[in-house]
């Protein structure tokens, strides 16, 4: 009798201090500080009508492939077409015949940034724009490949807060440039936490060239991502990453200096949003809600911090399926096109697409190609 009472007595005494370790692991601080929220109450779209599940971007055809890695985003002029890559470089290749690239900038030792967006300046090809998450703002000249930064991220003057994470970016054509600071907490190493704190951390931002004035244009951002320009400038378009959702923010007419939802639901976390050659706008994904683990977890803030805290980002990652995805919004911001991976072949996380009519160029973070798939 005395050993079963010590047994139960170790028992308990070793279940109320397991209790206590959990509570005091939960109390201990965290660098996120998550909220509670809900994209919509309805769960993610389903997989039908446009959204219907389609192998058509696992056919896609693999350029470059393991000779690069992470080409994020994509410009093009003159024939060719610019791509940004993890190791700081940008290169070229032509449109017509990708068969080789060229380097347009290196990397130096010690300086290396991350390009992520690219533009062309709309009345001069011969300068680049760079939305690079370290340094800021950047332009090359291309006849000289000369790099000057516009807008320095730790710097960035005018009584503007250092920017953190510097995303995607559209030249106007009287020059201006309107550029996304995805997180003003979290930086490029960090976006696991800016998804896991799912709070209003990301910017839009203005800066004029001709008088180096810097102003934000919009605060309160979920994860501002992708921009896009709309037809004659007179809107743009913000990608808010932790919400599912598009914003729109009009820059003429009786609208001008107000916003609102553009497209909302998105059937995952989207990256970057880039015009389609009918006249819509393609949207790529990092991953999606298909499963629901994101969408359970989003109402749960204190698992998010438990999960991220106690270093079990890889699981969690792991339980979202590698369903790779890009899809097409009309001009109205309704789906109309979808193309899959359904096993996540070629194109598990997406970051942006380039229309070239008859071809659609993808890009990623993280792969060592770029995915050609023929329309």
């Amino acid at each position: 009798i005395i050993h079963e009472r010590m047994n139960g007595r170790i028992y308990w005494l070793a279940l109320a201090s397991l209790v206590a370790a959990v509570g005091i692991f939960v109390a201990l601080p965290t660098s996120i500080d998550p909220v509670a929220y809900s994209v919509t109450d309805d769960g993610p779209p389903k997989f039908t009508g446009p959204l219907a599940v389609n192998d058509h971007l696992s056919k896609a055809r693999k350029l470059f492939e393991s000779e690069i890695e992470g080409p994020e985003a994509f410009a093009m002029a003159d024939g060719y077409v610019y791509t940004g890559l993890q190791d700081g470089r940008i290169i070229r290749f032509g449109r017509t015949n990708p068969a080789s690239y060229e380097t347009i900038v290196s990397c130096t030792q010690g300086n290396c940034g991350r390009p992520l967006g690219l533009y062309f300046h709309p009345q001069d090809k011969s300068k680049l724009y760079v939305a690079d998450a370290k340094k800021g703002i950047l332009s090359i000249d291309l006849d000289t490949r000369r790099v000057q930064t516009l807008v320095n991220a730790h710097h960035p003057g005018n009584g503007i807060p250092p920017l953190v994470f510097v995303d995607d970016l559209v030249v106007l054509s009287n020059g201006s440039i309107f550029f996304t600071d995805l997180s003003k907490k979290f930086g490029l190493e960090e976006v696991e936490a800016e998804v896991m704190e799912a709070r209003p951390n990301g910017r839009l931002l203005h800066y004029s060239p001709s008088n180096g004035s810097l102003y934000t244009v919009l605060e309160g951002l979920h994860g501002a991502n992708g921009v896009c320009v709309g037809p004659n400038e007179e809107f743009l378009l913000v990608v808010e990453m932790t919400r599912a959702r598009v914003t729109r923010y009009y820059l003429k007419g009786p609208k001008t200096g107000a916003g609102d939802t553009f497209a909302q639901n998105l059937p995952g976390i989207p990256d970057n949003i880039t015009p389609s050659s009918r006249g819509g706008y393609w949207v790529a994904f990092a991953a999606l809600r298909d499963n629901g683990v994101l969408d359970m977890m989003a109402g749960l803030p204190w698992l998010r911090a438990l999960v991220y805290k106690s270093g079990l980002m890889g699981p969690v990652k792991a339980l979202i399926q590698k369903h790779g995805m890009i899809l097409e919004l009309d001009a109205n911001g309704q789906i109309v096109k979808s193309l899959h991976d359904p096993n996540g072949v070629v194109a598990t996380s997406s970051s942006s697409v380039l229309d070239l009519g008859d071809t659609l160029l993808v890009g990623s973070y993280y792969a060592p190609h770029i995915a050609v798939c023929t329309m």
